[in-house]
């Protein structure tokens, strides 16, 4: 068992790079990891990269910079929704991040988080995108770096047993298994890994690297911290065990967890441990690395 000590601050890292072909560069500011980019070919946006949410969402006081407009989703083509069951939504057919494909994402309405966003960093940020923007491919955050890459090819041989913590570098390997199905009727896979134990207790985690606290646990592994009684706040985790990786002193956050789809999640493993991994989210072939 390979033993970690937990820092918890989190590194606020300079913007300071140079896109190349199949990478994208990030900072990480304040608790967001912050990417940018352009709609069609000359408009400016700036976006967080949440990839514990199902769906992308739009900043509405962008929308009109940006040259993008809302619609109902029960008027979009091939959808059968009804307009009692409709939302609104912005089509974003020209996205494109650094030398990337410009890709169609469905966006929705989330004006609670932006005001959080813009109350934090003192500034508008445009989008949200998450697993959506991301499905079908293999993408890699290296936080040493402060690139996002879209790989080609699996960076390792996916087996649950090639994982490794001692006599070198770390390399955790888990299988990808959080499957929801959209409100457009896609069915799409979470970074969900289920070998994860807080402090004994198994809980399978959605990875987001939306949210800044390194962990957050779910009622009943809150209970269990407790006693069996009710318990919020934040605390101290001492023991995180991921596969057999383990951390001690973690800060975290007791709370009633749930994704977009009101799922709810044993617990979250956020950015601020997140940070510590360069992290392989492949969901075209639903697996998950982690390296150090």
């Amino acid at each position: 068992m390979y033993r970690f000590c937990f820092c918890a601050c989190l590194v606020v890292v300079a913007f300071t790079f140079t896109a190349a072909a199949q990478e994208i560069p990030f900072k990480v500011e304040k608790g967001y990891l912050l990417i940018t980019g352009k709609v069609g070919r000359d408009m400016s946006f700036e976006a967080a990269v949440s990839t514990g949410n199902t769906y992308s969402f739009y900043n509405g006081a962008s929308l009109k910079r940006l040259g993008l407009f809302e619609t109902s989703s029960s008027e979009l083509p091939g959808l059968s929704i009804s307009k009692e069951s409709a939302v609104s939504v912005v089509p974003a057919s020209q996205l494109t991040v650094a030398d990337q494909k410009p890709i169609e994402v469905m966006m929705l309405p989330r004006p609670e988080a932006f005001d959080a966003m813009s109350r934090s960093l003192g500034r508008k940020i445009d989008f949200v995108l998450g697993v959506d923007y991301f499905d079908g491919r293999i993408v890699q955050i290296d936080f040493k770096s402060h690139i996002i890459r879209f790989l080609n090819k699996p960076p390792v041989e996916y087996r649950s047993d090639a994982s490794a913590v001692s006599g070198g570098p770390v390399r955790l390997i888990f299988h990808m298994t959080g499957n929801v199905q959209t409100i457009f009727g896609r069915m799409m896979t979470l970074p969900v890994a289920d070998d994860i134990t807080l402090n004994g207790t198994k809980a399978p985690s959605l990875l987001n690297t939306g949210v800044v606290m390194p962990v957050t646990a779910g009622p009943y592994v809150a209970k269990k911290f407790a006693n069996g009684k009710e318990s919020t706040g934040r605390t101290t985790i001492n023991k995180v065990v991921i596969g057999d990786y383990e951390m001690d002193d973690v800060p975290a956050m007791l709370s009633d967890i749930r994704d977009d789809n009101d799922k709810l999640y044993s617990a979250v493993i956020g950015l601020g441990l997140l940070q510590n991994f360069t992290i392989t989210l492949d969901f075209k072939n639903k697996w998950i690395v982690l390296e150090k």
